[in-house]
């Protein structure tokens, strides 16, 4: 009788994207509550500051100005200061909720690297290890050649995490001819996969990389794609080493 295959590792990843689904919904539902709480009356307050003029004749003169305040954002247009609050809040709250879910993601992927190793006898000699690491581990010896990586997502991740969500050069760089850095090459491909495949993503006039309501949805499934993925790969590789 065939011998029962069971991985804590690999039952660990895939209970991981009910976790990951819930930290997206749950994001979209504040975002969807902040955004309506923003239109409430009393949402955007009202103050005044002291500010001087000097006239030609070197008078100075003291006057008010009002300002509007909403949430951290501060201006002198009531309207534009609401719209900057909604813009940030519903950036913010969905990349802290992509960052914990890749965390996770990555996270789990080491430890099935770790079992991946252990069945192939492989060994990745490295202190801190990767989802790239594991990809390569996945199609390389365990056979998992078809698997499509998530790069994309690890691209991005990196983006938000390390430089304020800003592509940068984004937009000069997909019109120049001029040689690219292997990090602007990926920061590239990502954008560009993300958006072919209507992920919700898109990067505004200053190289932005902005996340609109379908974005997390989409990186839960392609956790969940790869995650299932992999589980079928190893499964099939001990079975093939008995």
């Amino acid at each position: 009788m065939a011998k029962i295959f069971f991985s804590l590792q690999l039952w660990g990843a895939k209970t991981s994207i009910a976790v990951m689904n819930m930290l997206a919904e749950q994001a979209e539902a504040n975002i969807v509550r902040a955004l309506s709480d923003a239109d409430l009356p009393g949402a955007v307050s009202e103050g005044e500051y002291d500010d001087y003029h000097e006239d030609d004749e070197g008078n100075i003169y003291r006057y008010t100005v009002p300002y509007f305040t909403c949430g951290s954002c501060a201006g002198l247009d009531a309207d534009e200061v609401k719209s900057e609050y909604k813009h940030l809040i519903s950036q913010l709250t969905r990349r802290s909720a992509f960052l914990t879910m890749f965390g996770l993601f990555e996270h789990r992927m080491v430890e099935c690297l770790d079992v991946m190793d252990r069945l192939s006898g492989e060994v990745t000699d490295k202190r801190f290890k990767t989802v790239e690491d594991c990809h390569k581990r996945l199609t390389g010896t365990i056979g998992g050649k078809g698997i499509r990586d998530v790069d994309h997502l690890a691209a991005i991740r990196n983006i938000m995490a390390h430089n304020d969500s800003v592509a940068e050069n984004y937009h000069n760089l997909l019109k120049s001819n001029a040689k690219k850095s292997e990090t602007q090459k990926r920061d590239i491909r990502a954008i560009n996969r993300a958006k072919n495949e209507n992920a919700g993503i898109t990067v505004n006039f200053f190289n932005g990389v902005l996340m609109d309501d379908r974005f997390l949805e989409y990186a839960v499934g392609e956790f969940n794609r790869y995650v299932s993925e992999l589980d079928a790969a190893v499964r099939r590789y001990q079975s093939s080493i008995g």
